[in-house]
């Protein structure tokens, strides 16, 4: 060890003079040390200690380095430069950013378009600030000599400090000076001449102008008695008739492109609002904004969003009340297998899915069971295990009677009317819940059901349910497919609203426009249209009525899939020939018929008025659906979807009791036909597709 460390010394060029002395005066061996002699010192180092030396700098590195200090390395200039280009867009974006930390630390989920609103002065400020912090680091990026041949590279003057050549390149090169930033805040003015008036139009004000209801320009030339022509091409629009007509009817359309889209929403209008924390409210406005664009803000219990435009301000008013307000007609069932029914076997784990309903907010936390015990048989599971269930005051505790007398009961509720007929089905998937954060974390310890399902309770809960499950299983493992069909289906929610006047008012028409409509599930139009070879047959359409739906999410805590279950109540609707020239233009508009309408922006909340009212359009599917029979003969369905408005694509596997979900009374009342289809989705829910399901007398025999 000795020799090693003084071969060290030597490599590095530390006296061993010095060495030897300072050895001596800490070692605790009193022997004199000797310095090695010269043929020990000519030795060639051992293989361990050649790393350790210190090698003379590369000649080819010197060169390079007194090249790159005096700028002569060869490299595409330009190029170089332009990597730190940037546009007033990417400084807009950049806002909230710097406002959070001018102001150290406040709420950032504010948008760059609330920002927007702000005084000219402040905006064209910070927007200064932010160019200054570019152009910074663009001068600690590059030397005199290269900002000069870049500006050679444009002919443009090369005299000045870097500095001063850095904002030439912004001002000439780039289009980023101050001027330009204080453009940006400017109204556009109108050109007057004998006829009429043109105003100019920016991108932004064109793409506006596409997202207006049908009809809306019309409505403001018959209410000025005025003729708007709108040329993108020349990026104007032009309104032309008797010049006070001319100037109300531009003053009420920049007013209409311009508006605050900043609404009060009133939860209550919606349903029963959730009680939560401001934590966790500010923690729902992120999610709204990272979802949708949109902000969100609170005061004194009321609550403001905002969107850049009426179909983001309207998305974000549906992200809200979808986070806030407790679903109408919803149930939830916990079934616990009797062997862990007492047990500290249960929690809650991190989990997300953006194909969960609600749609617009995701519940990020799933159940999880652990136990030794051997997971249950279908027969053993629905013969044996407590039930949980929610009250109707909120809270989760055990029921007196099993799964199947409990859901044939709350089934009994589903009202009964003449000319309707009752629905049911059943979808494989994942049960999630949002709770209120500012409560203790319940996913740092395993629980007994009963007391999990009681903390949960107690943080105002919002269920929600994930259906995207893999199709590989039941489409390779189930009996041969029946047939297989491709439709595009529409999804169009109530409005209340009344059906719009021939000549409405145009403030009235402005308002009405951010502000979200009072819908619900349960009255909603369900049009489902075939294509076939690639064309969409709206001769094929068929159109149902839902008129009251109920939903139940069945949670098994087991390694298994969970249920919603849905029954509803329909009828069949008359596709008249204006209400199939309405599904038509929606298609159009959507672009999934090969006539797409390059002028429309296909968009949530589109409006179809029927004889049977007003609804706005909810969902756009193309869908792929396979027809399975099981052996039990449930009537099997997998769902390969693209959702053409998110552009989402996931699967579903859907099962019901008859070949189109349609049941009769004598089902309903029936607790043996309960029993035979509930072991059917159990089988399911174990994920056990294939064909040999037991049948009733088999449950009989486990009781």
């Amino acid at each position: 060890m000795l020799r090693v460390t003084v071969a060290y010394c030597r490599l590095v060029g530390v006296s061993t003079g010095t060495y030897a002395a300072g050895l001596a005066r800490y070692s605790s061996d009193t022997k004199p040390v000797v310095p090695p002699n010269e043929s020990a010192q000519t030795k060639k180092p051992r293989q361990r200690i050649k790393y350790m030396a210190i090698k003379p700098t590369s000649p080819a590195l010197t060169r390079m380095a007194a090249k790159i200090k005096e700028g002569e390395v060869a490299m595409d200039i330009v190029k170089e430069v332009d990597h730190f280009k940037f546009t007033t867009e990417d400084l807009i974006r950049a806002l909230p950013m710097h406002r959070a930390q001018l102001l150290g630390g406040v709420d950032m989920t504010v948008s760059s378009a609330d920002l927007m609103l702000s005084s000219k002065e402040d905006m064209v400020g910070m927007l200064y600030d932010l160019r200054t912090k570019r152009v910074e680091s663009i001068i600690s990026a590059f030397n005199g000599a290269q900002l000069k041949q870049y500006l050679q590279q444009h002919k443009l003057k090369e005299a000045g400090t870097k500095k001063e050549m850095v904002n030439r390149i912004l001002n000439d090169v780039w289009g980023i000076s101050l001027k330009a930033l204080e453009a940006r805040f400017a109204m556009p003015k109108e050109d007057a001449d004998q006829d009429g008036l043109t105003m100019p139009l920016s991108d932004d004000t064109i793409t506006l102008l596409r997202t207006l209801e049908d009809g809306y320009l019309r409505q403001l030339e018959e209410e000025f008695r005025v003729k708007i022509v709108v040329d993108s091409q020349k990026r104007e629009a032009r309104v032309t008739g008797v010049m006070h007509h001319v100037r109300g009817a531009l003053s009420t359309l920049r007013e209409r492109l311009t508006a605050n889209t900043t609404v009060q929403v009133e939860l209550a209008k919606y349903g029963v609002p959730r009680v939560l924390s401001e934590k966790h409210t500010g923690r729902i406005a992120g999610v709204i904004n990272r979802a949708t664009g949109g902000a969100l803000s609170s005061k004194n219990g009321e609550y403001f969003v905002r969107g850049d435009s009426p179909v983001a301000a309207l998305d974000a008013q549906r992200a809200l009340v979808s986070a806030m307000v407790e679903p109408k007609n919803q149930a939830l069932f916990v079934v616990v297998p009797e062997g862990i029914s007492d047990m500290a076997t249960c929690t809650v784990t991190p989990a997300s899915s953006p194909f969960s309903q609600p749609p617009t907010f995701v519940p990020d936390m799933a159940f999880h069971t652990s136990s030794d015990m051997d997971a249950p048989t279908p027969i053993s599971l629905l013969a044996r295990h407590v039930l949980l269930e929610r009250k109707d005051n909120g809270s989760i505790s055990r029921g007196s009677r099993g799964l199947v007398q409990t859901l044939q009961g709350w089934a009994a509720k589903q009202p009964c009317i003449a000319g309707q007929s009752a629905y049911l089905s059943a979808k494989l998937g994942t049960v999630m819940v949002d709770m209120d954060s500012s409560h203790k974390r319940l996913a740092t310890q395993f629980y007994s059901p009963d007391d999990l399902m009681a903390a949960i309770a107690q943080r105002a809960p919002l269920f929600g349910f994930s259906s995207n499950v893999s199709p590989l299983k039941w489409l390779r493992e189930s009996a041969a497919r029946e047939s297989t069909t491709k439709q595009v289906v529409l999804k169009f929610c109530r409005l209340d609203l009344p059906l719009s006047s021939k000549q409405p008012q145009a403030n009235s028409i402005a308002k009405s426009n951010y502000i979200l409509p009072a819908s619900s599930d349960d009255n909603t139009l369900v049009a489902r249209i075939d294509v076939k070879a690639g064309k969409v047959d709206f001769g094929s359409a068929q159109v149902d009525h839902i008129c009251d739906m109920r939903t139940a999410n069945v949670i098994i805590l087991q390694p298994a899939q969970d249920l919603q279950i849905c029954i509803s109540s329909r009828q069949s609707v008359n596709v008249t020939a204006d209400l199939s020239k309405a599904l038509e233009h929606v298609v159009h508009k959507l672009g999934i018929s090969g006539h797409t309408n390059q002028h429309a922006v296909p968009h949530r909340h589109e409006v179809v008025e029927t004889h049977l009212g007003r609804f706005g359009l909810e969902t756009a599917e193309v869908v792929d659906v396979s027809r399975v029979q099981s052996s039990t003969g449930t009537a099997v369905r997998v769902h390969q979807t693209w959702d053409v408005i998110d552009d989402l694509r996931f699967s579903q596997v859907e099962l019901l009791p008859a070949a189109e979900g349609r049941v009769s009374p004598a089902f309903m009342n029936s607790e043996e036909d309960w029993e035979r289809h509930l072991l059917s989705l159990f089988k399911a829910a174990l994920e056990q597709p294939s064909s040999g399901m037991p049948t009733t007398d088999s449950i009989s025999s486990a009781h």
